[in-house]
């Protein structure tokens, strides 16, 4: 493919799945669902295991099944700005992004506050044309189709010549329906906590030909064997 532009899920894609963040969110969002529905939180986490393979995200199935209808309540309890301390500084995240030389836009599930928060302190927001956020896609983000086109055809690309990293295999599962090209961003001691295969190379591939790599610094190898 010509690869003209790279579309970025930022949570455990940007940054490790390692990082503390991604237990943080998890926690985050469970104790909310807990309260939320009054019950346990061991309850919340076995509801929220049988009902979220039905929707995009835990917000879509609280709105849709439980009558959710205060998201900034939501998004207050699950990014709290002291978020980022859960997060450690990448000195080489800008240069690498930098060296990809291509437009790069972010698309993720997550609230814009969030988003920013987060690429802020990572000093790679001036990286990204656009943040394509869960409200900006009316709360139906990935893996509804508009959610990628949305922010495809707003930066001034198409889905034949833009790829897409994510960490979930939902999400670059939808993406790879529509046509495009994904990579699975799949971090080794993560693939074997979530029975996924840990990765060897910058290209790898599962069984259904999308691409994996176990961080975003594997990009350039990736890019450099999809493009010669």
């Amino acid at each position: 493919m010509e690869i003209k532009h790279l579309l970025f899920d930022l949570d455990n894609t940007l940054y490790p799945a390692t990082a503390a963040m991604d237990a943080g969110i998890t926690k985050r969002m469970l104790d909310f669902i807990a309260n939320f529905l009054g019950v346990s939180y061991e309850q919340a986490v076995a509801q929220r295991k049988i009902r979220l393979p039905h929707y995009g995200t835990t917000l879509e199935w609280l709105r849709t099944e439980h009558n959710l209808s205060d998201v900034d309540e939501f998004f207050a309890a699950v990014h709290p700005p002291e978020e980022v301390e859960e997060l450690e500084k990448d000195e080489n995240l800008r240069s690498l992004l930098q060296s990809l030389s291509l437009p790069m836009t972010i698309l993720t599930n997550a609230p814009m506050c969030h988003a920013k928060r987060v690429l802020e302190f990572l000093d790679v927001a001036d990286l990204f044309s656009g943040i394509y956020d869960i409200q900006k896609n009316n709360f139906k983000g990935k893996p509804y189709p508009a959610a990628y086109t949305n922010a495809i055809e707003g930066a001034g690309f198409s889905i034949a010549d833009t790829l897409f990293f994510d960490d979930h295999k939902k999400y670059t599962e939808g993406y790879r329906k529509l046509g495009g090209t994904a990579v699975l961003v799949c971090h080794p001691d993560v693939a074997k906590d979530s029975n996924l295969h840990p990765l060897d190379t910058a290209t790898s591939a599962d069984d259904n030909g999308t691409l994996q790599i176990a961080s975003v610094y594997d990009v350039p190898a990736l890019l450099e064997r999809l493009t010669y």
